[in-house]
């Protein structure tokens, strides 16, 4: 039996140091389940229903019973929408976020069906855009003691969830589409760099609610921006770091300023190899989901050539095939990214639609 508590097995991990055991992970950025495989491990393990921590979503639920069960290292503290910070409902099926993003479900997936820049052109126009305030989007109110809590009366590794699941690049394609906001990165990158401006200083809002008052409690913080394609970058070295690596470490060092002792989990699908020096540079500890099925992103090439810098969180894709090629998938991964410390486990991406049995035999 480890005398390590789960808190001290990760921070280990992330100090590069070899624990009892690879740390697990669950639940949180990029982890959850799609509700439909939400359900059926919910009822497998004979637990009553619990209401949603989200709604508007494909994964809504986050479980605590589901992570004890199973043994996971970390737990989660949500940011609260503030009573403003509403959904609107329209007659076609369709609603609209406090952005003014348009969404509709398309059988277990919720798309974007409208941007409410698409037209956007000039530097006038982003200026004279409704805007909204991050005292309008959230509210801190009584994590405070709940974090202190969580930290004093549990062993867990403790996690500020991402509040706000688009990045730079995911919400400046979101609000714009995705077609012509890399138009505008390339031909018009002064309204681009307008508009990621306005991102970062509600997301700087955001992130200082919230860690003002967690920050002391917690022991990762969770970001979030898809850079990668499935063969490269979505967009160019260059071009990132021109347009979005500013903006990253302007947020991610006021990160690291309220939360300390805290690493910070950057997650961005795809083949992001080249970039991956540049994310270390602006504050990232742990990379998710870690796509190794993706161009140039295998496992033991990015254990040797970035394993020093960075950790790796994720990383297990065969989640719906068979249990004899998950479980050798995941005693792979962890030969391989978890040796010297610097793996925590969890699958590469939320659980579509995986069976329990599968989900129990990958944590077992």
């Amino acid at each position: 039996m480890s005398d390590l508590s789960h808190r001290d097995r990760v921070i280990m991990s992330l100090n590069h140091q070899q624990p009892d055991r690879v740390p697990m992970d669950m639940m949180g950025n990029a982890t959850m389940l799609l509700d439909k495989t939400y359900f059926k491990l919910r009822d497998y393990l004979g637990l009553q229903p619990i209401d949603p921590v989200r709604s508007g979503s494909s994964a809504n639920y986050y479980d605590e019973r589901i992570l004890e069960a199973l043994d996971i290292d970390f737990r989660r503290i949500f940011l609260k929408k503030a009573t403003t910070n509403r959904i609107n409902h329209h007659d076609d099926g369709s609603y609209s976020d406090a952005w003014g993003i348009r969404y509709k479900q398309h059988g277990i997936y919720v798309n974007i069906i409208e941007s409410p820049m698409q037209n956007v052109q000039d530097m006038g126009e982003v200026e004279a855009f409704p805007w909204p305030k991050a005292n309008d989007l959230y509210t801190a109110n009584g994590l405070e003691v709940v974090a202190k809590k969580m930290f004093e009366e549990t062993d867990y590794a403790i996690v500020a969830r991402n509040p706000l699941s688009p990045g730079f690049l995911d919400l400046g394609s979101w609000m714009v589409g995705m077609a012509a906001f890399l138009m505008l990165l390339a031909l018009k990158p002064d309204v681009a760099e307008s508009i990621i401006a306005h991102i970062l200083e509600i997301y700087k809002g955001v992130y200082s609610i919230f860690l003002d008052a967690v920050g002391p409690y917690v022991q990762i913080v969770e970001v979030a921006d898809d850079l990668g394609g499935q063969q490269q970058p979505l967009i160019s070295p260059n071009m990132y770091r021109k347009l979005i690596k500013p903006a990253e470490t302007e947020l991610y060092a006021l990160i690291h300023a309220k939360a300390p002792d805290a690493f910070i989990v950057h997650h961005s699908d795809g083949n992001i190899f080249k970039i991956i020096p540049d994310l270390v540079e602006v504050g990232v500890n742990i990379l998710n989901p870690v796509q190794t099925s993706t161009q140039g992103m295998d496992a033991a090439r990015l254990k040797e050539t970035y394993g020093h810098m960075v950790s790796f969180h994720g990383a297990i894709e065969k989640m719906a095939e068979s249990k004899d090629e998950l479980v050798a998938e995941v005693k792979e991964k962890c030969r391989i990214l978890g040796r010297g410390g610097g793996y925590i486990l969890a699958s590469c991406n939320h659980m579509i639609d995986v069976e329990p049995e599968n989900i129990i035999a990958m944590f077992e």
